[in-house]
């Protein structure tokens, strides 16, 4: 199923249209009001590699009345406050506000480098499904500031020898009467720089992680606590800071009540979190790359060369096709994977093949799409003016994170050779 019902559609209109009116009246004001600073980067970090205080006061009033306005937590389960929108919304409503704006827009999240959004919880900073596995303690304390978009957290799993490999987990949790004590080095963690609180995924079961069986848990660890340092803020392609940093954890105590889901289960809960990121960064590049395709449309229209506009060179039409077939494959690959999403989250399940299928096709289409939308400009879609020299990063840079497009074809093929070949 890839077309929603008369009532989803409605509300997939109504969710579009109030996203789309608070971006206008809280969001693009702010980038004007610091356009002099997003626009230099000499002006936009401080020696620390952090954002300066005044765009991080912008981001968080943008995510604060964004919680305020029922966005922030729209798509997180409603056991935990959340809005509980199905997963085929998230895929609409991504698309249309990457469509609509494009690449560059750092207060929203959608500048290279900066993958967390103060617009939309997503897995690595906000109450994703995850949390509907959290202790007790863990709602009362914890959720419902996430939920408001008071607070952030942050995904910490990738370590510096543990990357796709994840049974190669060298943080450690040894228990300690009520407590246990985490030891190591998490790295390349989104939002670690400004996150209030960590999932670390530690090992706890030596013997179980040997034998991939489990032997990890997920610990929700307070950033600031003793114990914690996440200074270290990692440069990203095209610019000279980011979101992304290490995180690491000396003799850091955490109490039983802030365990998320079992003790040794962490990798299945890890990938609750994942898959819910491979389709986010599905509906952003499909919104992406068409945005970077209506840029070529209009361009081709008015180019005129030899007497003639680009429109009617074949060779123009032909890549204006070719990414047209892309995107119209890339959009209802997605959609389906995410009604299949629906279908398997009463099963606690997950359609893991589709969702690597869809992660690995739209993350180098999406470039191929922006690669193609630069070369259709010329000259003018290597300047920085137009933003398709940005797109063009954003959809490199997405083809690493939660899984690299190999590793996605490591899993398709697992997944074929146990009999999961049903399309």
């Amino acid at each position: 199923m890839t077309q929603p019902p008369q009532d989803l559609r409605d509300i997939v209109k109504g969710t579009i249209d109030g996203v789309i009116s608070f971006v206008e009246s809280e969001v693009i004001p702010l980038e004007q009001q610091y356009r002099h600073i997003l626009e230099n980067e000499a002006k936009l970090f401080g020696d620390d590699g952090k954002l300066v205080p005044e765009i991080r006061e912008a981001r968080e009033k943008i995510r604060s009345k964004s919680g305020k306005a029922g966005y922030w937590a729209m798509f997180s389960s409603e056991s935990i406050g959340g809005g509980g929108l199905p997963v085929p919304v998230s895929i609409y409503v991504q698309e249309a506000l990457y469509r609509k704006y494009g690449a560059g827009h750092l207060l929203m999240g959608w500048a290279n480098g900066f993958i967390t959004t103060p617009l939309i919880a997503s897995f690595v900073d906000g109450p994703s499904h995850m949390f509907t596995l959290a202790s007790e303690v863990i709602r009362a304390d914890v959720v419902p500031s996430l939920v408001a978009g008071e607070k952030t957290t942050c995904f910490a799993l990738t370590e510096p020898d543990a990357g796709s490999d994840l049974w190669n987990l060298k943080t450690k949790a040894r228990k300690e009467g009520d407590e246990w004590v985490i030891n190591g080095t998490k790295q390349w963690i989104t939002n670690s720089p400004y996150a209030d609180y960590a999932a670390v995924f530690a090992v706890t079961n030596e013997e179980m992680l040997a034998q991939h069986k489990g032997g990890t848990t997920c610990f929700l660890v307070d950033t600031k606590q003793p114990g914690v340092d996440t200074s270290t803020i990692f440069p990203i392609i095209g610019h000279v800071s980011s979101d992304c940093g290490s995180i690491i954890l000396e003799d850091v105590r955490v109490k039983d009540d802030y365990i998320l889901g079992e003790v040794d289960q962490g990798f299945k809960l890890s990938m609750m979190g994942i898959s819910e990121g491979r389709l986010g960064y599905a509906a952003g590049c499909l919104g992406l790359a068409e945005w970077a395709l209506d840029r070529c449309l209009e361009y081709a229209k008015e180019r005129v060369t030899f007497g003639r506009p680009l429109a009617d060179r074949q060779a123009i039409q032909w890549m204006l096709a070719d990414s047209a077939i892309e995107i119209f494959t890339a959009k209802y690959a997605a959609l389906r994977t995410a009604w299949l999403v629906e279908e398997y989250q009463a099963e606690g399940k997950v359609p893991i093949k589709e969702i690597s299928i869809v992660k690995a096709y739209m993350m180098e289409r999406c470039q191929a799409v922006c690669d193609r939308a630069i070369q259709i400009h010329g000259g003018m879609g290597l300047s920085s003016e137009l933003g398709l020299e940005e797109a063009f990063r954003i959809a490199r840079t997405w083809r690493i994170p939660d899984g690299t497009s190999e590793m996605q074809r490591r899993t398709i093929a697992a997944r074929l050779l146990r009999g999961d070949a049903v399309f």
